[in-house]
């Protein structure tokens, strides 16, 4: 009987243990952070990214790729390693992103975040997770399959790009693409360990940022009583008499010399709270939980007059939500359906239909999905579920979305099917101690090595 040529390449990814360890290391020292990232010296930090690429395009090259490397602006050069197979099998793609966000509170840290430590069973920095941890995986797949022998039907194309933390996707995974390295087949090496390790994440959420600002006018805060009663006074009896205080102070005149605009666009939000528990069962999706989909308020900013003064009546207002939607559902019906909500409450309120919130969609990023019965689905997690026997994590992968967007996306809306799995905890992206565990990392090497077998072909 001939020998699985796998075998062979598991024990040389599991021989290759100490070379991750070591390799990752390197990559976290490279103070890799999105130069654009909020906050950040740009000129301080650009070059970080191309220092990892070029550690990778180091390892690409070993593993047998053509390799390239490519920027859309100076300073941040993707890298692709192209393995060619031998034809007549389908290719895949291994795709990472080589920018990491800011450790600028280094000092609640255990150790240096960009002087990566190793103690038995993690590597601690940062990136380790998110997820250089990833990409280092994918390249010691491609070297454990030259160093063995095991030649692709299919070609192998391994992809480091830039700018995915800070949403620039037309300077790496798009830029990529376009440039002509595609498959027929993507896994991005996110971290995507939940209640446990590796799991296998088809799908990515629309993710929408919207703004809505509400105008008032101000008063001094003791005027809020009789705003209060006058307001009352001036509603229709029923269920929102007691929520008009919005409405404005009245002069003599009928003149409005006070409206309150945190009240005003509260009044609002409740309107928003109550469409997001109807999305619920409004808005679904097979690969997500019911509830997953929401119209978060993360950012409220009010007061009078520029001030922070609670002396004085507040004449502005801007909510700012983070809203996560099903990925089939195109955006323009999401920002009807927000649109028409807030519409509603303008004509209910007689301040805001005289002075109509402004509302803004600063972010947009689609979602995106492959189905949980795909062929790469199906591949990629047998993969993981052999790559894991022997381990803690041994047993069956679980398949779950991302929480958040992804690369994913462009894959899927390029038309090829996409899928993400690799070592770390989500928890650990972007957190304080941030650390991948080196069992995870060897696993996902082997799930991407048998991943490219399966997918690829032998010849």
């Amino acid at each position: 009987m001939r020998a699985d040529p796998t075998d062979r390449v598991l024990a040389r990814i599991d021989g290759m243990r100490e070379e991750m360890v070591a390799a990752l290391a390197e990559a976290v020292a490279i103070r890799s952070v999105n130069p654009a990232y909020p906050d950040q010296d740009y000129d301080d930090l650009v070059g970080g990214e191309t220092e990892v690429s070029r550690l990778l395009a180091r390892l690409y090259r070993q593993a047998g790729a053509e390799t390239e490397l490519f920027g859309e602006v100076p300073g941040r050069d993707n890298v692709v390693g192209v393995v060619r197979g031998r034809g007549g099998g389908r290719s895949l793609i291994l795709n990472g992103h080589v920018d990491v966000v800011p450790a600028d509170d280094a000092a609640r840290w255990s150790h240096d975040p960009f002087t990566a430590f190793v103690d038995e069973t993690h590597v601690w920095g940062r990136g380790t997770a998110d997820m250089k941890g990833g990409l280092v995986a994918q390249a010691f797949a491609a070297l454990a399959l030259a160093g063995t022998g095991t030649r692709l039907r299919g070609d192998l194309v391994l992809q480091g790009v830039v700018g995915e933390e800070n949403l620039e996707h037309r300077l790496g995974t798009s830029a990529v693409l376009i440039r002509g390295f595609t498959a027929d087949g993507a896994i991005i090496g996110e971290p995507t360990g939940v209640d446990r390790p590796l799991a296998v994440m088809p799908a990515t959420p629309g993710v929408l940022i919207v703004h809505i600002t509400v105008t008032g006018r101000s008063a001094h805060a003791s005027m809020r009583s009789r705003m209060r009663s006058l307001a009352a006074a001036g509603e229709p009896a029923g269920e929102h008499a007691a929520e008009a205080v919005a409405a404005s102070v009245i002069d003599d005149s009928a003149a409005p010399v006070a409206a309150s605009a945190i009240d005003a666009a509260l009044r609002i939000h409740d309107a928003l709270r109550r469409l997001e528990a109807e999305w619920f069962d409004s808005r679904t999706d097979p690969l997500f939980e019911k509830g997953q989909f929401t119209i978060g308020l993360n950012v409220v900013d009010g007061a009078a007059h520029g001030s922070r003064s609670v002396a004085f009546i507040p004449d502005r207002t801007t909510l700012e939500y983070a809203v996560f939607y099903p990925p089939a559902t195109g955006v323009s019906e999401i920002r009807s359906e927000i649109a028409r909500t807030v519409r509603e409450i303008v004509r209910q309120d007689p301040w805001l239909r005289a002075n109509p919130p402004r509302i803004d969609w600063p972010m947009h990023y689609p979602g995106g999905r492959t189905d949980r019965d795909h062929p790469l689905c199906r591949t990629v997690r047998a993969a993981r579920e052999r790559a894991a026997l022997g381990t803690p994590f041994a047993g069956p992968g679980d398949v779950l979305p991302f929480p958040s967007a992804t690369d994913l996306t462009w894959f899927t809306a390029a038309g090829i099917p996409a899928v993400g799995l690799g070592p770390g905890a989500q928890a650990m992206a972007h957190a304080v101690d941030e650390r991948c565990a080196i069992d995870e990392l060897v696993g996902a090497a082997k799930a991407y090595a048998l991943a490219a077998v399966a997918w690829c072909g032998v010849a």
